[in-house]
């Protein structure tokens, strides 16, 4: 740490093109790491003279087990959000079934190949199916084994940030760890939002479990203390911060004390059902969102767009739009 800050390493030229050169590997182009003994935190710059572009969205289930996700809806949202050209993926975790199983890994590099070949970065969050058939073993290594040689500039963390330049910070938590007060991993992240407040104008909290969520699904481990710690920080916030989770098959939008909570999980597994009460805000009448969401940051406005596509669509337009919202920056 230096001045309360954490120090960043910027990995040299010819090491930052050769991570590029391998599949959707996080820190591709211009990422950088904090000290040695931090969680790494990687920088993309902000996009010169255009809006910043990134696209969120989890339970992609990379896997050849169909009785557990649609895959024909995963390849064309896929295919869709490489057209984007985003500046960079924010997967909410899920993004195999079992993670024990390096083969799923080598489907997710096959079917993205074009996310790659684009130069994307992908940042992914750690959900319960990257720990899935090692919950019987004495620790979580041969899943997060697999995690880590298919993300390497991640090893060894379980959580850690993104910055676009000066525009937004990216906070990616494990739901799978402690986040109790006394946590680590807990602590980490009321720095970073402390130290992000000051400094950018856009905070996205990424988790598997999202803190707001329909009632009907059961909480999982701690995610609702951090909308009870966002909560509480509400009123002396200057950054405007949006949480998205992933986990219920879906899509919900909720407003808790001027913060925005997404649910993403439509990223081609199993759809589940959503029963849109007690204030989610979009009001869908659709039961099955496959689709991932677009956000763009211009200037002092940060708009969301939940981009969806229908497998059982027969007029040869799949794809709409059917939720939208935009937050401004609070200076």
């Amino acid at each position: 740490m230096r001045n309360g800050r954490p120090r960043v390493l910027r990995l040299p030229a010819l090491q930052r093109l050769a991570l590029c050169l391998l599949p959707c590997l996080a820190a591709c182009a211009t990422a950088v790491a904090e000290s040695a003994d931090q969680p790494p935190r990687f920088e993309l710059p902000a996009p010169k003279g255009t809006p910043l572009r990134f696209v969120v969205y989890g339970d992609t289930r990379f896997t050849t087990r169909e009785h557990v996700a649609h895959a024909n809806a995963r390849r064309a949202l896929v295919e869709k959000i490489a057209a984007e050209q985003p500046a960079a993926i924010l997967v909410g975790g899920d993004l195999v079934y079992e993670g024990r199983d390096p083969e799923e890994y080598r489907i997710y590099k096959s079917e993205t190949a074009d996310w790659a070949a684009r130069k994307i970065a992908v940042f992914p969050a750690l959900g319960n199916h990257e720990l899935k058939g090692c919950e019987d073993a004495d620790d979580a290594n041969p899943c997060l084994e697999n995690w880590w040689a298919t993300f390497g500039s991640l090893r060894p963390y379980r959580w850690y940030s993104v910055s676009f330049g000066a525009t937004l910070l990216a906070v990616i938590l494990d739901s799978t760890s402690s986040l109790k007060p006394e946590s680590e991993q807990r602590q980490w992240f009321e720095r970073q939002i402390t130290e992000a407040d000051q400094r950018f104008p856009f905070i996205v909290v990424l988790l598997h479990y999202p803190p707001v969520r329909d009632p009907i699904y059961p909480v999982t481990l701690d995610e609702k203390l951090v909308a009870h710690y966002l909560s509480s920080k509400a009123r002396s916030l200057h950054a405007q911060v949006v949480v998205v989770g992933s986990h219920v098959h879906n899509y919900e939008r909720f407003n808790r004390d001027g913060i925005m909570y997404l649910v993403s999980g439509g990223g081609g597994a199993n759809p589940v059902p959503a029963v849109r009460m007690f204030g989610e805000l979009s009001r869908l009448t659709t039961g099955v969102n496959f689709h991932y969401l677009r956000f763009v940051v211009d200037g002092d406005r940060l708009t969301a767009t939940m981009v969806r596509f229908d497998e059982k669509d027969q007029s040869g337009h799949p794809w709409s739009e059917p939720d939208h919202f935009e937050v401004n920056a609070r200076h």
